[in-house]
């Protein structure tokens, strides 16, 4: 019966066509950011059990809530691959760390700051080849990445007002 059933699904195609090097091109990305996230969540949850001091308890909280929305954000990206044809990758980027709370805080901004232009990057890619769908999903990562930069810009007293 189950063979009976993948047979009948055999001629179901999917509603895009993307050309295999723009197709094989979006994975690589995709796949080198779930990394990323990867790293961010690992990252997220070492910074918050290390920062140390009552002035750093909100942002330990911060802390974990980013850890949340970046295994939320992984969830999202295996989803995308693989519907994509790809397979998700189990790899992790570097993560940083530090002694230091200002620097773990710094460190978790860089990484925001770098996300947000490899997700810039990636909408680019999906809307060049007509999946304005998943690209819509991406940018609804970018929001919640952005809101963690404001969020540490916030935690280590950046100010962009008056800025040009």
């Amino acid at each position: 019966m189950a063979d009976e059933e993948r047979g009948d699904r055999a001629y179901l195609q999917p509603p895009y066509r993307i050309p295999p090097r723009d197709r094989d091109e979006i994975l690589a990305g995709l796949n080198l950011d779930l990394m990323w996230e990867y790293a961010a969540m690992i990252q997220y949850i070492q910074h918050a059990s290390m920062l140390t001091g009552p002035e750093y308890v909100a942002v330990i909280e911060e802390e974990l809530e980013h850890a949340q929305d970046e295994h939320e954000h992984s969830v999202i990206l295996t989803d995308l691959i693989q519907y994509l044809g790809g397979v998700p990758t189990v790899e992790v980027a570097e993560r940083a760390t530090s002694p230091d709370n200002a620097t773990m805080i710094a460190q978790d901004l860089q990484a925001e700051y770098e996300a947000i232009g490899r997700y810039l990057t990636r909408i680019q890619q999906l809307e060049a080849v007509g999946l304005y769908d998943s690209a819509q999903k991406i940018r609804n990562i970018v929001v919640v990445e952005q809101n963690h930069a404001i969020d540490l810009e916030k935690a280590l007293g950046i100010r962009r007002a008056g800025q040009p």
